[in-house]
This record gives C-alpha cells, sequence and structure tokens, in this order.
C-alpha cells in the first residue's frame, strides 16, 4: 500500500479519534463542609446545579458534621486526590489552619466560604458581611423596642468566625442605645437544641443571681434554628411560671434570627408565621461561588473579597419572599428535568457518534484490508503469471530433454539392431519368439523385466542400463533378450507400458492430465500429451 495512502488514513482515524475526546480541560473541584444542615444542603444543591452549565467540572462534596479532626483528614484526602481547588468552609478560625496551609503549599488555590480563618495566604474569601448583618439585627431591635429593653444573645459556635463577627456587630450596634442591654448570654452550636439549652441556661442563671427573672423583651439567635429552640425554651419557663409574675418576662417578646431559609421548615416561614420576628438572610450563592472558582481556574479577573448581599425578612415581606422563591424552585425543577432530559439525548448522541466512529473505522480499515487484498492479489497474480511462464519454459526445456534422451535410447537400440542384423547375416539362428503385438509374451525373463519396472515406474530418471543392472544384464544382452522376445526394444516396452497405466489413471476424474503423467514417469506433462495421442490416437484430455 502507497505511504501516501496510509499516511491519510491514519489522519482520519486520527481526526475521528480526536472529535471522541473534549478538547476542554476538566476541572476537580473540591468542597468541604463543617456541617449537615439545611442551609448547607441547599449550598450543596446550588453547587450541583452550576455543574449543569459547565459540563468540564466534576465535584467532590464533604461534610464533617461539626467534627474538626475530621474536616482536616478529609481536606487531606482532597489534597491527595489532586483537586484543582479547594472550597472551604472551616468549622472554626483556628483549628484548620494547618490542614488549609497543606493545600496552598501544594499550590492548590483555597477559597473560604462563609467562614473565615487565620490562615493569610488563601486565594479568594465569599460571604456575607456577619458584621454588618449584626448591626443591622441591633438597628432592628431598637427600633421594635423604642431604643429601651432586656435582650438575651444566643451566640454561635465558640470559635467560628460567623458567630465571632455577628456577636460583635450586634453589641457594637447596641452602643448607640444606653437603654438597650443584655441580661443575658449564651452559645450553641448552631442547632435548634442547642439554642434551647443555652436559654435554659440563662434563665436558671438569672433566676439563681436576682430571685426571679427580670422581664426579657428580645432574644437575638446567631441562627434561626437556636432563636426558635430559645423561644420554646422562655415560652416553657412562662408557662411553669405564671403564677409567679417575677418569674415571668412582661409583654410581648421579639426573636431575631439568621439564614432566613425559604426551604420548608426555614427562617422565613417562621417569620410568616410569627414564630420569628425578623430573619436576615443569609445567601447561599452556590453558583458564585461556582462562578468565583472557574474564574481562578481559567486565569480570569476575580475578587479576592467578595461580600454576599443581605436583607431582612419580616412579616411585611416573608409571604413575598416565599413565592418568588417557590417560582425560583420550579424553575429550578424545570431546568434539572431540562438537564436530565438533554444529558439522556446527550448520551443517546454520544452512544450514536461511538456507533458511527466504530463503522467509519470498521468500513476505513476494511478499505484498507481491501486495498492490500487487491494489491496482494495483483502482485499474486504477478507471480503466478511469471511463475507459469518460468514454468512452461521449464517444460518446454524438460520436454526437449526427455525427447532428446528417448531420441538417444532409440539411435543407441538402432544401433543395437543393426550389431543384432550382422550377427544374423553370419549365421545366427532366427528369432522365433518375436511378437510386434500390443501383449507380451509370459515367462519368467519378462516377468522379471516388468517386475523391475513396477518397482520404479514414476522415476522419470529410469533407463535401460538401470533395469538391466537389477537384472544383472548387461544393455546389450537385455536389448537383444528383450528383442528376441517381443520384437520390441525396452525403450518402446518401457514408454508402452508408462501409457498404458497413465490411460487406467485418466479413468479417475479426480487426477488431472499433469498428475497422470508425473505418475507414470513423464517430466514433461506436454511430451506426455505427444507420446499418449502417438500410441492411443486421442489426446489424455479425451474421455
Amino acid at each position: 500500500m502507497p505511504k501516501k495512502a496510509i499516511m491519510s488514513a491514519l489522519l482520519v482515524l486520527t481526526t475521528l479519534f480526536s472529535s471522541c475526546v473534549s478538547p476542554d480541560k476538566r476541572y476537580l473541584i473540591g468542597v468541604s463542609q463543617c456541617s449537615e444542615d439545611s442551609w448547607r444542603s441547599k449550598l450543596q444543591a446550588e453547587l450541583e446545579q452550576a455543574t449543569y452549565f459547565n459540563e468540564d467540572v466534576d465535584l467532590i462534596m464533604c461534610s464533617a458534621n461539626d467534627d474538626m479532626e475530621q474536616q482536616s483528614r478529609q481536606i487531606d484526602s482532597l489534597i491527595n486526590l489532586k483537586v484543582d481547588i479547594l472550597i472551604v468552609s472551616p468549622q472554626q478560625v483556628s483549628k484548620l489552619s494547618k490542614a488549609i496551609q497543606h493545600a496552598t503549599d501544594a499550590n492548590i488555590p483555597v477559597i473560604l466560604f462563609d467562614r473565615r480563618s487565620d490562615v493569610q495566604n488563601y486565594t479568594a474569601f465569599m460571604g456575607a458581611d456577619n458584621y454588618r448583618i449584626g448591626m443591622m439585627l441591633a438597628q432592628f431591635a431598637a427600633t421594635q423596642l423604642g431604643g429601651r429593653g432586656n435582650i438575651v444573645e444566643i451566640a454561635g459556635e465558640h470559635g467560628s468566625s460567623p458567630a465571632i463577627e455577628r456577636h460583635k456587630g450586634f453589641n457594637d450596634g447596641l452602643k448607640k442605645y444606653p437603654d438597650m442591654h443584655v441580661v443575658g448570654f449564651g452559645e450553641g452550636d448552631w442547632k435548634e437544641p442547642s439554642g434551647e439549652k443555652a436559654m435554659d441556661s440563662i434563665l436558671t442563671a438569672l433566676a439563681d443571681k436576682d430571685g426571679g427573672i427580670p422581664s426579657i423583651q428580645c432574644v437575638f439567635g446567631g441562627n434561626d434554628r437556636m432563636a426558635v429552640g430559645a423561644r420554646k425554651a422562655l415560652e416553657r419557663h412562662r408557662q411553669v411560671h405564671a403564677s409567679n409574675t417575677p418569674f415571668v418576662p412582661n409583654g410581648e417578646v421579639i426573636y431575631l434570627g439568621i439564614d432566613a431559609l425559604p426551604t420548608s421548615g426555614g427562617g422565613i416561614e417562621k417569620v410568616r408565621d410569627g414564630i420569628l420576628t425578623a430573619s436576615a438572610i443569609y445567601p447561599t450563592h452556590g453558583d458564585k461561588v461556582m462562578q468565583l472558582a472557574l474564574n481562578i481556574l481559567r486565569g480570569e479577573p476575580y475578587s479576592k473579597e467578595t461580600d454576599m448581599e443581605t436583607s431582612l425578612v419580616t412579616s411585611a415581606n416573608a409571604n413575598v419572599l416565599l413565592m418568588q422563591h417557590k417560582e425560583i424552585d420550579n424553575q429550578h425543577q424545570y431546568i434539572k428535568k431540562m438537564y436530565a432530559r438533554v444529558d439522556k439525548t446527550l448520551t443517546m448522541l454520544s452512544a450514536q457518534r461511538a456507533l458511527l466512529i466504530s463503522i467509519i473505522i470498521v468500513v476505513i480499515v476494511v478499505c484498507m484490508l481491501l486495498v492490500i487484498t487487491v494489491r496482494a492479489y495483483r502482485t499474486k497474480h504477478h507471480l503466478y503469471q511469471e511463475l507459469r511462464r518460468k514454468n512452461d519454459e521449464l517444460n518446454i526445456e524438460k520436454e526437449k530433454v526427455e525427447r532428446q534422451r528417448d531420441e538417444l535410447e532409440e539411435q543407441r537400440d538402432k544401433l543395437l539392431d543393426a550389431t543384432v542384423s550382422n550377427d544374423d547375416a553370419d549365421g545366427s539362428a532366427p528369432n522365433l519368439n518375436q511378437n510386434s503385438g500390443d501383449t507380451l509374451p509370459k515367462n519368467e525373463f519378462m516377468d522379471r523385466f516388468l517386475h523391475c519396472l513396477d518397482d520404479r515406474f514414476s522415476d522419470s530418471d529410469l533407463s535401460v542400463e538401470d533395469i538391466g543392472q537389477e537384472m544383472c544384464l548387461s544393455r546389450v544382452q537385455l536389448y537383444r533378450k528383450v528383442k528376441s522376445l517381443t520384437g520390441k526394444t525396452p525403450v518402446e516396452i518401457i514408454r508402452e507400458e508408462r501409457l498404458k497405466r497413465a490411460h487406467v489413471l485418466l479413468q479417475d476424474s479426480s487426477l488431472s492430465v499433469s498428475e497422470v503423467a508425473y505418475r507414470v514417469g513423464f517430466s514433461a506433462p506436454s511430451y506426455f500429451a505427444k507420446c499418449y495421442k502417438e500410441y492411443y490416437g486421442k489426446s489424455p484430455s479425451d474421455k
């Protein structure tokens, strides 16, 4: 096959294979969540939805469930997996610094999301301004209470950046209002039972200290769930101590939380139902953190510090926000269904494309093999023709040699005939057993002669001398004896016996003329055909 054709075929195959491989780099993004809750579940769902529009992204999600040691191990595992970028929500400011530093040492970009760490060489931070949220809620409480009232604060997990910043922002906001006092402070772990437990402890401490519980006008929870837990504890105390007025907080209490999730049972529903008075929206924005990660990976511009906007949810806007969320959720579900349908279609198209490419490759391979086969056939045919020509030339030479040999033998026999005739002229007795017919006489001598011929029947080199040696006679002696008994020379008898045997073999249709010729001792089929026609009067191919 020509080199040019081979190179063209390889180029086509390379093009087909390259079309099956995506030219874009795939990114592996590792996400380390410090805990599992509804806010983080929403974030995870948004990150997964963001991959619908970024097919070059693979996500690995890990959750430590409030276990710092586990989160540290998970981060190390993500580093070992060689993720392209790491998104971390550290449980506390300082406890995960070493693990995060390992990632930066491995040249893995690190995005701190929602929570900060004391590691300084992080790549980017994205989260809401927790300090401003605390200030905003303090301002709201002062407005609702007219700048006067007692407050209980249930802060988030000790050592976490949101808890620290929200506490500081809230208390700095209260400094403008000297008649507003935080009379009780506790800490939880962001879950509802911890808020309830913290409020129980605060109420117990206040009762032990003053002999009664002072009136409480506001409860500020580090998030919605702890605020709901604190409300349960406060209402239970009010029921238990209803007959003892010093222990009963006076008037209505406002309950403030943070997160304002629009999901079922989330903060916005609690505000709508009056369980919470207000909640500050703490957005998840999984789509934005995904875009930030991709900007970093693709070398596009990005901001190192990104503050997510927030706002207050009150009874005045809770219904509207829930309706908006419901509509957005419907759109997300629709997008999810469409993505599943598109994904299914793309899978089918990919399978069809792979099948088509396989078929094309098979066709190309078959064509290449066909070309090779045709060329091989042509080469073989050419060689066959050349071999046939050489064989014909060889057969001609063989025929010539064999004919010359027979002619030489006949010349020798004629010479012997002349010698025998001279002997007869000198007074020798005439031969009375001469036989010129086709049937040879039956006697011991001729049986020995034919037996020697049978043993070397197919030997094309068999000569009268060879038979004479086996019968212990010279050529002259053998000639005279055979001539006297049959009237024919040994050469004639050998040729005729071969032709007679060939005549029998030719009755077998499975044998060709050439095969018969070789079997009876002719080295040239053409010479055999000539002798056969002279003897039988017809060609050996005639049946």
